[in-house]
């Protein structure tokens, strides 16, 4: 398991991007280890690259925290505190999803064969010395 395969997996588990992102960033950030303090616009802005509003980050935390996967202190004037319930997000992980979701499929098509293709010979080209 990777990064990104745990992303994948968040995304089919919870069926929402913004959910999986938020969750993410704050696994990455060890929050399931610590609480840490989160400003809903440096995730938004900076971890997010801007993808997501910063009051849908705000609306996310709040459906984490109702769904029992973080725990939000709020604290006047300062960062949001954040624990991750590292419990419920591996009861949550450890449910099997259908092999047939797009996280899961080990399926093979010509579109990814074409597009593997075309990813090698832009490796290769970039891996080339200049004159």
């Amino acid at each position: 398991m990777n990064a990104n395969m745990l992303f994948a997996k968040l995304v089919q588990h919870l069926t929402s991007y913004n959910d999986a992102a938020v969750l993410w960033i704050l696994l990455k950030e060890r929050a399931d280890c610590k609480e840490i303090g989160v400003s809903v616009n440096e995730i938004a802005s900076l971890q997010l690259c801007s993808t997501v509003a910063p009051k849908t980050v705000h609306r996310t935390i709040e459906k984490l925290r109702q769904m029992g996967f973080i725990t939000v202190r709020v604290q006047h004037k300062s960062k949001t505190l954040v624990t991750v319930n590292r419990g419920a997000v591996l009861e949550l992980l450890n449910q099997p999803l259908p092999e047939r979701l797009p996280a899961c499929s080990q399926k093979t098509f010509p579109f990814l064969d074409a597009w593997n293709v075309q990813l090698e010979a832009k490796a290769e080209s970039n891996d080339q010395p200049s004159d």
